[in-house]
Formats: structure tokens, C-alpha cells, sequence
């Protein structure tokens, strides 16, 4: 399923991106805060946050597919690096930037998730503790991500390290 999605082309994926992110903001907008705003004050902002998110993933998933060669070349790499294993028919001129950049993002993230989601954890806490119990839910929300991104971050970290190592040996054993 995930894998169709993300193969849609742009001018299909984009409008879908739009409404999936203009309900969650306008559903946790009513769960945070149910009566501090107007509904006309409530729907321009969910417009206004929507249509700024699309556009910042619309031009991160373009630069994505066209640095890899476009759409089913991206989703062959996402699907090599899911089940750890690099295809025979590669080009590893294409390949090698790809998960070189994938595997320093997955550095970055191995430390920076605990960082990030333990204070959204210790914040959601605090919020509550003075505002209301819908933040323990989201608490736990953030403890969950915290636990999932710090594990994935080191596996595809551990993933990608082997990725690279074979495609570099292809390499040097082409030539």
C-alpha cells in the first residue's frame, strides 16, 4: 500500500498529501484546543498550514526522485534498503550518493530523536499537568515515536553501512 502511494505521480500524490494533512491539523486543532477559535479562523489556518506543507513535500519528494534517477528507481532504493539487500543491476553511480546521504541523515537521527522526543515527552508532561489530559495521550504518542525512531535510526544506520560497503566492493571488483 505504502509503496503505490509513494510511487503516485506528483500532480495525484500532492492533492492527497493536502487533504490527509489539512485533517490531521484541523483534528488535533479541535482535540488541543475544541472552542478557543472560530470555525472560519480554524479552517484558514488548516488551509494555510496544509497548503505550506504540501509544497515543502512536494518540492523534498521531487528533489528526492530526481536525485535518484525518478519515481521507480526511489522506490527500488527504498525497497532494497527495507529488506537490506542491494539488487544485482545496479548503477552504483546513482546508487552510492543516494544511501550515502541516507545513511548521514540516519546518523544524524540517531541522536537527535532521543533529544527531540524526550522534550516533546517532558513537554507534553508538563502541558498535562496544567491544561488537560488529551497531553498524556499525546505523551504517549511521543514516547512511542521515541522508541521507534531511536531503533529504526540504528538499524537502517546498520543497513545502509552494508549497502554501501557492497556496492563499493562491486566496484572495485568492475574494474
Amino acid at each position: 500500500m505504502m509503496a503505490r502511494f509513494r510511487s503516485l505521480p506528483l500532480r495525484a500524490l500532492l492533492p492527497l498529501l493536502f487533504i490527509l494533512l489539512a485533517a490531521l491539523w484541523l483534528g488535533i486543532g479541535v482535540l488541543v484546543m475544541p472552542g478557543e477559535q472560530s470555525v472560519i479562523a480554524r479552517l484558514l489556518g488548516t488551509i494555510f498550514y496544509a497548503g505550506a506543507m504540501t509544497a515543502f513535500f512536494g518540492v523534498v519528494i521531487s528533489r528526492a526522485r530526481r536525485g535518484a534517477g525518478g519515481i521507480d528507481e526511489l522506490s527500488r532504493m527504498q525497497a532494497a534498503v527495507k529488506a537490506g539487500a542491494v539488487p544485482t543491476d545496479v548503477d552504483s553511480s546513482t546508487w552510492i550518493p543516494m544511501l550515502e546521504k541516507w545513511r548521514d541523515q540516519n546518523r544524524r537521527w540517531r541522536w537527535l530523536a532521543p533529544v527531540m522526543f524526550t522534550g516533546f515527552v517532558t513537554l507534553s508532561l508538563w502541558l498535562a499537568s496544567t491544561s488537560g489530559p488529551v497531553w498524556f495521550v499525546l505523551a504517549l504518542v511521543f514516547l512511542v515515536l521515541l522508541i521507534v525512531s531511536t531503533v529504526s535510526a540504528w538499524r537502517g544506520h546498520d543497513k545502509l553501512a552494508r549497502m554501501l560497503n557492497e556496492l563499493r566492493g562491486r566496484e572495485l571488483h568492475a574494474r
